[in-house]
């Protein structure tokens, strides 16, 4: 792949060089100009072509000696973690078959409550242990406000209205608070 990317590089290069020899002797023409121009362009294609093929082949060579050791070591590291557990298992035998049982019970629920990162085990959590955490809410903002029969109301982005009138200023939870307080002041006005 790279070396295609190289030969596409080269081939941009000399239709840069082409393409500005062409512009020479036409510069003074708008022809001329758009020679030269073309020439600048499939210059600069040339160059970044040709840092992408340099790219890629380094790439290709990182993850070549990146996968080419990681893979003994990895198996490496394997074996020896096992061969390390069997040698523990078989350091302590237990005296009977039921504490047998009951030490290999043991030995996994102790691995698996290990404070340090359980994703090493190679396992993807699961749903049940990913918990989703609630975004920190900061003060609500101010979606709109008006002006009605000489108060002043301002409604906020978690519902809540702030009535500013003769009385006071009033703050409700929600718009059916603000309604009931409106129906009972009415009630009031209407009793009086």
């Amino acid at each position: 792949m790279a070396i295609l990317i190289f030969v596409l590089a080269l081939i941009l290069l000399i239709a840069a060089v082409a393409s500005g020899y062409q512009s020479v002797n036409l510069l003074p023409t708008g022809i001329g100009v758009l020679y030269a121009l073309a020439g600048a362009v499939a210059a600069c294609a040339a160059v970044l072509t040709f840092a992408i093929a340099v790219l890629i082949r380094r790439i290709d060579a990182l993850t070549k000696s990146v996968g080419s050791s990681a893979v003994p070591a990895g198996l490496e590291m394997a074996h020896a973690s096992e061969t390390a557990r069997g040698e523990e298992v078989s350091a302590a035998a237990p005296a009977t078959e039921g504490e047998a049982l009951e030490s290999a019970d043991e030995a996994p629920a102790a691995e698996d409550e290990s404070p340090i990162n359980i994703n090493r085990t190679g396992h993807l959590p699961s749903l049940e242990t990913v918990v989703e955490r609630p975004e920190p809410k900061g003060p609500p903002s101010l979606i709109g406000s008006y002006s009605s029969a000489g108060a002043n109301y301002k409604i906020f982005s978690d519902g809540s209205i702030e009535a500013e009138t003769d009385e006071g200023t009033f703050t409700f939870a929600s718009m059916a608070d603000f309604k009931r307080h409106l129906a009972e002041r009415g009630g009031r006005e209407a009793g009086a």
